[in-house]
C-alpha cells in the first residue's frame, strides 16, 4: 500500500513543532476545546471497499510497532487480513489469514496458548466454525483450535480471563430471530475441548467483560440486540461461573455495543451503549451496584453503529467515539462528570462504520482511532492537535 509522503510530513512537521514540553502538559491536563485533538488526515488501509466489520491493534511480529487485524466478510465470505505497522503510521507490509473466506464479525487478539505473543480469535457466523490462529512468534499465524459450534450465528467475541486461571477465555455473543443461548469457551491450556457454557438466553452482537464490582472477577454487560432487558452478569465468587443479574436500559433496548469505563470520575465503572432505538446512552452506576436511567449523549439525526470509549486528550477521563450509518464519525470529549461533552467531528459519511480500535499507531504520543467499514475503505484517522495559533483564531 502506497503512503501518501507529504501527508505524513506534514503530520511530522506537526508533531515536531511542538517541544516535548508542551506535550508533557497536555499529558497532565485536559486539553482545552479549541486545542481537542483533530483526525483529519486519514491513511487509507485498502483501496476496495467491502463489508468489513472489525479493526484491532496490537504488536503482532515484536518489533514495537502497532499492528492491524481486518476481520471481514458479516453474511458474505471474505478473507481476513493482517497488516504490519512501520511505527510511522504507514502500512510496511500485508497479508491474508490462511485458510477459506469466512463470515466474520471479530478479530480479538490475546496470548491464548501462553507463548508471550499474540493470537487472532476470529468469530464466524453459521456456518462457519470460529478459529483460533496461532502465532509462531513473528507475526505468521497458523490455524489452531476451534471453539464453539459452526452453527451457532456468531457475532463478536470477547476474550477475558472467567476462572481466574491466568488464561483468556473466550465470551461468544451469538444472535438469531428465535431462541438463542451466549456461550463461555473455557481455555483449555491453548485448546477448547469441553463444551461451552450457556449463560445468557437473550441475543446479543457484542458483550462486554469488566470488572464491575472489583472483587477481582470478570463481569459480563450483554445488551439485547433485539429488543429487550439488558442485563450485567455479575460473578457471585461461588464455586464455578454463578452470575447474578443487574438490568440496564430499557425494557425496549435493541443495543448493537456496549464499552465500560468511568465516565463520572467517581470510582465506578459506568456503561455507554449504541441503541439503534434510542441513540448513545450512558448507563451510571450507583453506589448499590445498579444502573442509573439512561443519560442520551450527542445528536440523533443519524443511526450509530460503532463504539469504543478510550482517553483521547490524555485528561485521564474517557471519551466517546461514536460511528453511524453513512455520516462522519465523532468523539464526545468528556469534560471529567460525564455529563457534559465537547463533539468533535471526523472522517467523511461514506459507508457505515462497523468497529473502532484505538492506539497510538504513528508513535508521537497521541492514540490514533481505526475504522472498519462497511462500503467504503477501512482507514487509519491520526490524530494531531492544532497549533496556537490556529487555537487562538476565532
Amino acid at each position: 500500500m502506497e503512503i501518501n509522503s507529504k501527508s505524513i510530513l506534514g503530520l511530522l512537521f506537526i508533531f515536531l513543532a511542538f517541544p516535548l514540553s508542551f506535550l508533557e502538559a497536555q499529558s497532565k491536563n485536559p486539553f482545552p476545546d479549541k486545542n481537542l485533538p483533530r483526525y483529519d488526515l486519514a491513511i487509507l488501509l485498502e483501496t476496495t471497499a467491502e463489508t468489513s466489520a472489525n479493526v484491532a491493534f496490537g504488536d503482532l511480529n515484536g518489533d514495537g510497532n502497532l499492528d492491524i487485524v481486518l476481520a471481514k466478510g458479516r453474511h458474505w465470505p471474505l478473507v481476513n487480513r493482517v497488516l504490519l505497522g512501520d511505527g510511522k503510521g504507514g502500512v510496511a507490509s500485508s497479508y491474508d489469514l490462511e485458510g477459506d473466506a469466512n463470515r466474520s464479525y471479530s478479530g480479538s487478539l490475546a496470548d491464548i496458548d501462553g507463548d508471550s505473543d499474540l493470537d487472532i480469535i476470529v468469530s464466524n457466523d453459521k456456518p462457519d466454525p470460529k478459529i483460533v490462529y496461532i502465532n509462531d512468534g513473528k507475526g505468521g499465524f497458523n490455524i489452531g483450535a476451534e471453539f464453539g459450534h459452526k452453527e451457532w450465528p456468531t457475532r463478536n467475541a470477547s476474550v477475558a480471563d472467567l476462572n481466574n486461571d491466568g488464561l483468556p477465555d473466550i465470551v461468544v455473543a451469538n444472535r438469531s430471530r428465535g431462541g438463542i443461548s451466549n456461550y463461555l469457551c473455557i481455555n483449555q491450556g491453548g485448546r477448547f475441548d469441553g463444551e461451552c457454557i450457556a449463560f445468557s438466553n437473550y441475543p446479543a452482537t457484542t458483550i462486554t467483560p469488566a470488572d464491575f464490582n472489583s472483587d477481582g472477577l470478570v463481569d459480563l454487560a450483554v445488551p439485547h440486540r433485539n429488543g429487550g432487558q439488558s442485563y450485567v452478569y455479575m460473578q457471585t465468587g461461588k464455586d464455578g461461573l454463578d452470575f447474578k443479574q443487574i438490568p440496564f436500559g430499557s425494557r425496549t433496548a435493541a443495543i448493537r455495543m456496549s464499552q465500560a469505563a468511568d465516565f463520572d470520575n467517581d470510582g465506578k465503572l459506568d456503561l455507554v451503549t449504541i441503541d439503534t432505538r434510542h441513540g448513545v446512552i450512558i448507563y451510571f452506576q450507583r453506589a448499590d451496584g445498579s444502573f442509573s436511567p439512561g443519560y442520551p449523549i450527542g445528536r440523533q439525526a443519524a443511526r450509530p453503529y460503532a463504539l469504543a470509549a478510550s482517553d483521547l486528550n490524555l485528561d485521564g477521563v474517557a471519551d466517546i467515539i461514536v460511528g453511524y450509518v453513512e455520516a462522519g464519525s465523532v468523539v464526545y470529549f468528556n469534560h471529567g462528570k460525564g455529563s457534559k461533552f465537547s463533539q468533535v467531528p471526523f472522517s467523511d459519511a461514506q459507508g457505515t462504520a462497523y468497529g473502532f480500535d484505538i492506539g497510538d499507531f504513528n508513535k508521537d504520543g497521541l492514540p490514533d482511532i481505526a475504522i472498519a467499514r462497511s462500503g467504503a475503505a477501512n482507514v487509519i484517522y491520526l490524530a494531531t492537535v492544532p497549533s496556537q495559533a490556529d487555537a487562538e483564531t476565532p
